[in-house]
């Protein structure tokens, strides 16, 4: 099965997995994993998911149900006895049984072009991503965040790449852009828990040359507005995106 690099900071995306040492059951248990719909080359659906830091694609009777090309929560569970199922792409997902209702994530697209002038309302938090440097995940790039909200409002997340650069040249700059949508019924706020999931393929096909075999890391970080603070805050690190060039 094929290894894939993870960064994850969400930390309510535990996954469990067990081994019966005295037998040769095995037990998987995945609690609402950020996965990722899609299909063989001959139409078998099945969803991208994890097991730490592998790839654990995964199948289960509910999936046609499921919108392809669309990221979910999943939680499920499988034994040796579901057995696995063989794709025509040359490998096997895990056929699992599903422990609870599929979560669909909220997603965006990203946009190629400057944020529009002004800081947006400014998040209570903003995590880390939790990715895939290649395509695993359809390249979208999950973010948890938290903002303060009054009844009748609902948060709209935006992400724009810039025509800035960091300090380091090579590195792309990603202005993240939080507004409240509706009509406040009420003037008391709650800190609400949100997540994005921001599809950055518009970026892979802007950097990469098709058919290209030549692998490259493209350094990414993250610029938004945090609460309290008078400046926009920039991701400590950069995270990589994997393209391929001549």
């Amino acid at each position: 099965m094929k290894k894939i690099l993870l960064i994850c900071s969400i930390v309510f995306m535990g996954f469990m997995l067990n081994s019966c040492l005295d037998s040769e059951d095995q037990n998987i248990t995945g609690s609402k994993q950020f996965s990722y719909i899609t299909s063989d080359n001959l139409g078998n659906v099945y969803a991208r998911s994890t097991s730490g830091y592998v790839a654990l694609p995964i199948t289960f009777k509910e999936i046609n149900m499921l919108e392809q090309g669309r990221c979910y929560l999943l939680s499920y569970t499988w034994i040796s006895e579901y057995g696995m199922t063989q794709l025509s792409d040359g490998f096997q997902v895990y056929n699992v049984v599903l422990t609870a209702n599929p979560e669909p994530v909220p997603s965006a697209m990203l946009h190629l072009s400057d944020a529009p002038q002004g800081s947006g309302v400014p998040f209570y938090r903003f995590s880390a991503p939790f990715y895939s440097s290649d395509e695993y995940f359809g390249d979208f790039w999950l973010f948890s965040y938290q903002w303060k909200k009054k009844k009748g409002e609902e948060a709209n997340v935006e992400f724009y790449k810039s025509s800035e650069t960091t300090d380091t040249s090579s590195e792309i700059l990603i202005d993240v852009r939080l507004n409240k949508i509706g009509t406040p019924t009420e003037t008391t706020e709650t800190i609400k828990d949100e997540l994005i999931a921001v599809n950055l393929h518009p970026l892979r096909n802007l950097l990469q040359t098709p058919g290209g075999m030549r692998a490259k890391e493209v350094p990414i970080r993250f610029r938004y507005y945090i609460e309290g603070k008078s400046e926009p805050t920039i991701s400590s690190q950069p995270y990589y995106m994997i393209i391929y060039t001549d």
